[in-house]
């Protein structure tokens, strides 16, 4: 049988104290046998893997500047217009554009290059360089369409070139045809285009047909009228038909006549397959006075009838032929008061035997 407890023998001994063992085995009963928990690292301590790279910043690129342009170029656009080997009325004409160094300061010259449709144009007699265009003075430059395989309308940029940038530039537009007349020709779409133009004609194809109906932006323009004071002015920009003599000029209604005046002559001979085909007489600014008036191209050798902007004075095989279309530039913007007049003397329906454009006027109804 147990004694019982002297508590009195206890009262004068030490007493008893736990060890650090006794309070772990403690603890773990009044915390419900909880876990050892792992040893915490402050965020600011944490090491990435060893095959984790940190992100590299990336630097800020600024925008580069444009480069100066110290020349202006007079003309801005060079059009040219040959045919695939370049020979005969398909040569290139060689045309001038003139860098003028308007910056007040002399300019170093390294060289020139082109930009754009590679082989299509070329320098004639290029000057040397280096060379040091003093301010206020012009360097003329002489161009030409090359011939080559590829036909239709081709583009390059004439670049003059500084000592480490562009200093000055000039556009080119080109129009290589297949050959010479007939199926040969360029259709009136590539036309229009080459002479940097935004105009719908209405089809890339090279006949459009002779049927009254509108086609593309063509518009109903039978006459027009001045469309503000000062002259009206009336310029070929396209000739693709035979050779020979091609007059043009307008005319007015007189009662039940029609009073004809001749305003210029393009040249007879070997500019009938080009664009901007030059004058051989006349003048392109004309004054008309206060009546409306129509443009007509007289009788050639292939087209023995006058051809009028007005349908119903038409006698020969087309009775529409003229398209009149508002002219619009490269964009697609109008341009106020002009209009491009494609006729078709002959009866195949192409619309490019010659083209006008006609500036300072508004379309009117025929009387």
């Amino acid at each position: 049988m147990n004694e019982p407890t002297n508590f009195s023998v206890l009262r004068g001994k030490r007493r008893w104290r736990p060890g650090r063992w006794t309070l772990a085995a403690l603890l773990a009963l009044t915390t419900g046998c909880a876990q050892p928990q792992a040893e915490v690292t402050p965020p600011s301590e944490i090491k990435p893997p060893s095959d984790v790279k940190p992100p590299v910043e990336q630097p800020i690129t600024k925008p580069l500047p444009p480069a100066d342009i110290l020349l202006n170029a007079d003309p801005g656009l060079l059009v040219f217009s040959g045919t695939r080997d370049g020979t005969g009325a398909g040569a290139s004409a060689v045309q001038t554009v003139a860098f003028e160094n308007s910056s007040g300061a002399a300019v170093k010259l390294t060289g020139l290059t082109f930009l754009g449709d590679a082989g299509t144009f070329e320098l004639v007699s290029p000057p040397a360089f280096p060379q040091t265009l003093l301010a206020g003075a012009s360097l003329n430059l002489k161009v030409k369409l090359l011939p080559g395989a590829a036909t239709g309308v081709l583009r390059s940029t004439l670049r003059a070139v500084g000592d480490n940038a562009p200093v000055g530039e000039v556009n080119l537009s080109g129009l290589r045809a297949v050959g010479l007349e007939g199926s040969n020709e360029p259709p009136l779409a590539q036309i229009v285009d080459a002479l940097n133009y935004g105009t719908n004609v209405g089809s890339s194809a090279l006949i459009l047909g002779t049927g009254a109906g509108l086609i593309g932006d063509e518009v109903a323009a039978p006459m027009f009228e001045r469309a503000s004071a000062g002259p009206v002015t009336l310029r070929p920009v396209a000739r693709y038909s035979p050779d020979g003599p091609s007059a043009y000029g307008s005319f007015v209604l007189d009662g039940g006549a029609v009073r004809s005046q001749e305003r210029a002559a393009m040249v007879s001979s070997a500019h009938n397959q080009t664009l901007n085909p030059p004058l051989q007489s006349g003048q392109t600014a004309f004054d008309p006075g206060s009546a409306a008036f129509g443009i007509y191209l007289a009788p050639n050798d292939y087209a023995k009838q006058a051809t009028y902007t007005l349908d119903r004075l038409n006698a020969g095989p087309t009775r529409h032929a003229v398209r009149a279309y508002p002219l619009k530039d490269r964009a697609g913007k109008v341009v106020p008061n002009s209009y491009l007049l494609a006729f078709e003397p002959s009866e195949n329906g192409d619309y490019q035997d010659v083209v006008f454009v006609l500036e300072n006027v508004r379309p009117v109804a025929a009387q």
